[in-house]
């Protein structure tokens, strides 16, 4: 049972704490990790009232989605068609992803009480996209209070650190300490965006590049080692997005501060050369930065932006004023010109660029018009596409193709759903999350229909 003891359990969910309290002569299906996919996969396991426990590391559930804005995409049949002539042949896991996201992600979490709305995607009219009321904070929260409902026994600041497969179960190894026996074992940790060391490794990238942490430091990729501890295997080791609008936190060695208002800014590269990807800071935009001399740049505002602009901080999970990090980061100039010379830039390069004002131009904000900052331009980790190798139902799969028994993944762990092919459309990935979660946790149901 969760910290505190069972009494506030039976007196906020006395009958999730009956179903529980029936159940212990059960072994447990066991939940790492407590983001979107594996309160999903808790809440669909937990449905014929076995017992559940989700143990997650930090101090709460909701992983990364907690400070994202969860925008799902729902393509169209049209899209599908699309998605399959680009890719030279049909998919039956890019099928299941178009035809399952609506009613499993977005019908399944209004039924919850979720309310959606409709966003316009003019770059893909043929994909629908809907941003949840209250952002990802919100879909975090009517997950956490079904698998409450449910029944599930939610540990947080507990950290799996070992999985030992003996005949019949799983044992569990825990931090700060203990061993649980299990059923089954769902992993569903997230991935390793915030390593910076296993990122370079992957990638292979160059120590002289400089690389920032876009993801908060428990995307470890601890659940991938658990998996690869127990005959699993990572799918595409190198499928790692890096992103080109973070610069450097000075609270934090190696965070980075995500520029999300590009419209408002000019990049450039360490030579001067205009770098426009800075005004669409999405997708794998960093790969651009990486073929750039340096793999760095710089983003420059004029004073009136250093005013308004806001930087996202992950690890903070608030914005951070744009004037603040200039002042202690930033470099300033008169003009241009002046710029130029204390960026280490040829001057008509970067006149250049400045007169392309590679902004949203308006006669209250041109760029041209110092005086001007600029902040140090950064590769910056975004999500890891790599993860364990399973099959549509979650089960973790070895080097062969064979299923692992009673071990599944989900989520990042899980390669950000590549079963279902979720990242062709989907940036934010919350739905491949769940839709994978909630795979895992319908085949446990279906694999040990007695609980055992």
């Amino acid at each position: 049972m969760s910290r505190g003891g069972i009494r506030p359990y039976l007196q906020r969910f006395p009958l999730g704490a009956l179903i529980l309290l029936l159940g212990c002569s059960r072994p447990a299906v066991i939940v790492i990790g407590g983001g979107p996919a594996g309160l999903a996969a808790a809440i669909e396991a937990a449905g014929d009232h076995r017992p559940v426990r989700l143990y997650e590391a930090r101090a709460e559930v909701g992983g990364s989605a907690s400070f994202g804005d969860a925008v799902t995409a729902i393509p169209s049949p049209d899209a599908l068609r699309r998605l399959d002539a680009a890719n030279g042949t049909s998919n039956a896991a890019r099928t299941r992803f178009v035809t399952r996201v609506r009613a499993d992600v977005v019908d399944w979490l209004g039924g919850m009480g979720q309310v959606w709305r409709p966003l316009p995607n003019d770059a893909e009219p043929d994909v629908e996209l809907m941003t949840p009321a209250g952002r990802g904070q919100s879909i975090v929260g009517f997950l956490a209070q079904a698998a409450a409902d449910a029944g599930v026994d939610v540990h947080v600041l507990t950290r799996v650190t070992g999985l030992k497969r003996d005949g019949d179960g799983i044992t569990v190894t825990l931090q700060p300490g203990g061993t649980v026996r299990a059923t089954a074992v769902v992993i569903a940790t997230g991935g390793f965006a915030g390593n910076l060391e296993r990122v370079r490794q992957r990638l292979d990238l160059d120590a002289s590049i400089p690389l920032l942490r876009g993801a908060t430091d428990f995307a470890d990729g601890n659940g991938i080692d658990l998996g690869l501890a127990v005959g699993g295997v990572e799918r595409l080791p190198g499928q790692v997005l890096l992103y080109a609008h973070g610069v450097p936190d000075p609270d934090h060695a190696g965070a980075a501060l995500m520029f999300v208002d590009g419209d408002r800014a000019l990049g450039i590269d360490s030579v001067g050369t205009l770098f426009d990807e800075v005004r669409t800071p999405r997708g794998d935009s960093g790969m651009s930065l990486l073929a750039r001399p340096g793999g760095t740049g710089w983003v420059i505002i004029n004073r009136r932006a250093e005013k308004e602009i806001q930087l996202w901080s992950a690890d903070q999970r608030s914005f951070v004023p744009a004037s603040e990090i200039g002042a202690r980061g930033g470099r300033r100039g008169d003009d241009a010109m002046d710029l130029a010379r204390r960026l280490g830039v040829p001057a008509d390069a970067l006149v250049a660029a400045v007169q392309a004002e590679g902004v949203r131009p308006t006669a209250s904000r041109p760029l041209r018009q110092g005086p001007l900052t600029a902040l140090p331009l950064r590769l910056t980790t975004a999500k890891s596409l790599t993860g364990l190798q399973i099959d549509l139902d979650g089960h973790l799969l070895d080097a062969s193709g064979a299923i692992i028994p009673r071990l599944y993944a989900a989520g990042e762990a899980a390669g950000f759903a590549h079963p279902w092919e979720a990242a062709h459309v989907d940036s934010t990935m919350v739905s491949g999350a769940i839709l994978t979660g909630r795979a895992a946790g319908e085949a446990i149901v279906r694999d040990f229909p007695d609980g055992r």
